[in-house]
């Protein structure tokens, strides 16, 4: 009677390890994918949220092409900002439209965790551009208190 409980205990523990085996890859894929995932969107959360406070800055007080860089980059944080490219195209006058661009590495903002499946953050990037209409334009300065 004990040994066809022994032999019965001996290939549960196979099969229980061979489901391990075949499941566990896809787990740790299913979890590294999530993971991934979120820290990209909220990195592009915070890129978008960057572009459209330079943006307004630009386009309410008129500042002038490096403060509005400087504001983005602190607003994107050292992570991001590291490697990053914000482009301003401010407006001439008022009631001309102004952009701010900002491309951030895809690695800035992740660890590249789904690279063995062929999904790599290499030569990628998270990218997002506002256009604001401008109040007032760099050149005029402070406005005049009537």
């Amino acid at each position: 009677m004990e040994s066809t409980n022994s032999s019965t205990s001996r290939r549960r523990g196979a099969i229980l390890s061979m489901e391990l085996v075949l499941v566990l890859p896809i787990f740790l894929l299913l979890i590294f994918s999530i993971t991934e995932f979120s820290l990209l969107m909220s990195a592009l959360a915070r890129v978008s949220t960057a572009a459209q406070s330079g943006a307004r800055l630009m386009s309410i007080s008129g500042a002038q092409e490096e403060e509005v860089q400087g504001r983005v980059a602190e607003l994107l944080g050292p992570a991001l900002a590291a490697g990053s490219e914000i482009i301003v195209t401010p407006g001439n006058y008022p009631g001309q439209v102004g952009t701010v661009s900002v491309r951030v590495p895809m690695n800035n903002a992740s660890p590249d965790l789904l690279w063995m499946i062929g999904f790599g953050l290499s030569n990628r990037s998270l990218e997002s551009s506002s256009a604001m209409v401008m109040e007032r334009s760099a050149d005029l300065g402070p406005a005049a208190v009537y």
